[in-house]
């Protein structure tokens, strides 16, 4: 007989896990008096090959699950596979620049079936891994997230929080890509600390001889500007706390307001107020009924609410002829080097941009107030322990 000098594992384990799958080893087994155990793989996304973080947690919950059959507990692992909207969607336009093609060559309904189709050829692969790495598998009972199933139970689901009153539209700042064309959930934002300026800009006051000088690292935004924040402690501010200014280069009229937000240490002290391109600037608009000017668009240049010699530009470039036209018209009082942290897309490094837009949102304490609860009456176990005080810790600083 002669034998291979190394163990050759595709001449007798896709046979083995054949007999694995035709007898059903792995159907849900197992007497539940002796307990439960159950894992929901976590579903890879259906875009590609699997890499080696698939293969670890396969491997680990795949031991427990084996462990826990062989005692005699009723026992499943539920296979999933996830059709994962954006993660698909970069992976297929990369496909689709091969063919010297964009998204915008194709007509919606196209666009969905090649994609449906592409998703559907990638899932074989994952599938096959996931068996040749051994998984004990509940394969019956694969669900895919595009599934019909899935997607009653999504719309069920929505509907129902929508008559509870947990999900409502408006109009938010978004963190967005505007190479991807998509925003992102703040946790999917990579923040990078780049080095900078920070420009310190004058404003002419209006109903006062003088001026105030704010601080800002995006000059750009200057063109959306609807107001300038003091800190109402700030002795230095307190007397033009109600005043008017002049923007630069726009030539409009704003209020200069107080708000307990503003950082009387940073800059200036005073800070200017762009409510349609950055968070707490929204949040200072809406406290103080601040008209909202969006000046930058989703593609990322300079949109018509902005003076004729600025519009169509990039941002980065406006901002270069902004600098320019500040410091022609001797408006710049300062600039300093200054490192700070700037969020960017994951996927294809771009520098987010803080945008409006209509979003929806889930009213999410109302929900996790009975997560917290049902986790501090010990209903809910962790191991380690400590790791249910820090489910608590980041449920209560959930945002809608």
């Amino acid at each position: 007989m002669k034998l291979a000098k190394t163990y050759e594992p595709q001449a007798y384990e896709p046979q083995i896990y054949t007999l694995w799958e035709t007898s059903k080893a792995f159907a849900p087994t197992g007497d539940p008096a002796r307990g439960y155990f159950s894992i929901t793989f976590p579903p890879p996304n259906a875009n590609g090959s699997l890499h080696v973080g698939h293969a670890l947690t396969v491997a680990v919950e795949d031991a427990a699950i084996r462990y826990h059959r062989l005692k005699g507990e009723a026992t499943v692992f539920l296979p999933g596979a996830d059709h994962a909207g954006f993660e698909t969607w970069v992976v297929y336009e990369k496909q689709l620049e091969k063919e010297g093609k964009s998204r915008f060559d194709l007509s919606r309904d196209e666009l969905y079936t090649r994609v449906w189709d592409f998703v559907q050829s990638q899932r074989g692969n994952m599938e096959v891994q996931l068996r040749e790495l051994g998984a004990s598998l509940d394969w019956d009972n694969l669900t895919f997230t595009l599934d019909e199933k899935v997607v009653k139970t999504a719309y069920a689901t929505f509907k129902k929080l929508w008559d509870d009153g947990l999900v409502y539209r408006g109009e938010r700042i978004v963190n967005y890509c505007t190479k991807h064309q998509t925003s992102f959930a703040d946790i999917e934002v990579i923040h990078k600390n780049e080095k900078s300026k920070l420009w310190q800009i004058a404003y002419t006051l209006v109903d006062k001889v003088g001026e105030i000088v704010v601080a800002t690292t995006r000059p750009e935004t200057i063109l959306g500007d609807t107001a300038i924040a003091v800190n109402p402690n700030d002795e230095r501010y307190k007397h033009l706390i109600g005043t008017r200014a002049w923007v630069p280069i726009v030539n409009r009229e704003i209020p200069i307001i107080a708000d307990d937000v503003v950082d009387a240490s940073f800059g200036t002290g005073a800070v200017k107020v762009t409510p349609a391109h950055d968070p707490v600037d929204f949040e200072i608009g809406e406290r103080h009924g601040l008209p909202i000017i969006e000046v930058i668009g989703f593609d990322g240049k300079i949109t018509g609410e902005a003076p004729h010699a600025f519009k169509g530009l990039d941002a980065l470039e406006a901002r270069k002829r902004i600098l320019n036209s500040l410091e022609s018209a001797e408006q710049i009082r300062d600039t300093q080097d200054y490192t700070h942290s700037v969020g960017h897309c994951y996927k294809c490094g771009t520098i987010i941009q803080p945008l409006i837009k209509d979003q929806w949102f889930l009213r999410v304490q109302p929900l996790a107030q009975k997560a917290i609860a049902a986790i501090e009456a010990g209903k809910i176990t962790f191991t380690p322990a400590n790791k249910g005080k820090v489910l608590v810790n980041y449920l209560k600083n959930l945002k809608d």
